[in-house]
């Protein structure tokens, strides 16, 4: 019977949106149709079976009355509309603001209904309590390094930074030749004269470092060296 008479009421309610909305939209208004039904059927499972006792169970209670009352004032106000009968002040209120917005009444009550629930009570209280914690905790870090002495600490690193930075300056900084002193012709005592003796020079210091000379034997061969240096005997 519960059924029979919300699928009466559910076509009372389309044929009274039919009216108030063009052709191509009332696909879509349907769902919102559908939702106070839905709504009376759901709400009498969700008291019984989910809402907590208190705030949210009462919500749950006052939303389902809201909802049975506006599914009979559809049917009503629809059934005046096609006797021709005329239409009161209060009903005509009703269906030119309050039958358009019906589906957001819906939303607007079970969204109601769900932050009255305890779990959603409980999950904010634990967010608080962890935001309580972390403020306490940056509190105390903040008073134990106002009452820490961290003059030295800063001054080593301060110290290991200016040395590096030295190391880096001092490593990229071009290499200077030394001066040698200047003679009386203008240039550099020991510098050479000519391109020939510049050849010579850098011949010289290109190469290899001479290993000391190791006399032969008369025939030909050089005789053998100690690992500690000494001729053998």
């Amino acid at each position: 019977m519960y059924l029979a008479g919300l699928a009466y009421a559910g076509v009372r309610s389309y044929s009274l949106f039919a009216s108030t909305i063009d052709a191509w939209l009332l696909p879509l208004a349907a769902v919102g149709i559908v939702a106070l039904e839905l709504t009376a059927i759901a709400l009498p499972l969700a008291i019984h079976f989910w809402t907590a006792p208190g705030a949210q169970r009462m919500a749950a209670m006052s939303f389902y009355v809201l909802d049975l009352a506006l599914i009979a004032t559809n049917a009503v106000l629809d059934a005046a509309h096609h006797s021709g009968a005329e239409v009161a002040g209060i009903l005509a209120a009703y269906g030119a603001y309050i039958v358009p917005a019906l589906p957001l009444l819906c939303m607007a009550g079970w969204s109601l209904i769900w932050m009255l629930d305890p779990s959603s009570r409980e999950r904010d209280m634990r967010e608080s309590v962890k935001a309580a914690t972390h403020e306490a905790l940056l509190a105390g870090i903040k008073r134990a390094v106002e009452e820490t002495d961290i003059s030295q600490a800063v001054e080593v690193a301060a110290g290991e930074a200016a040395r590096a930075l030295v190391g880096e300056t001092l490593g990229a900084a071009p290499r200077r030749q030394p001066q040698l002193p200047a003679t009386s012709a203008g240039k550099p005592r020991g510098a050479p004269q000519s391109q020939a003796e510049s050849d010579e020079l850098e011949r010289y210091f290109d190469m290899p470092e001479a290993m000391p000379a190791t006399p032969t034997s008369k025939n030909g061969h050089r005789p053998k060296v100690a690992s500690n240096g000494a001729d053998p005997k």
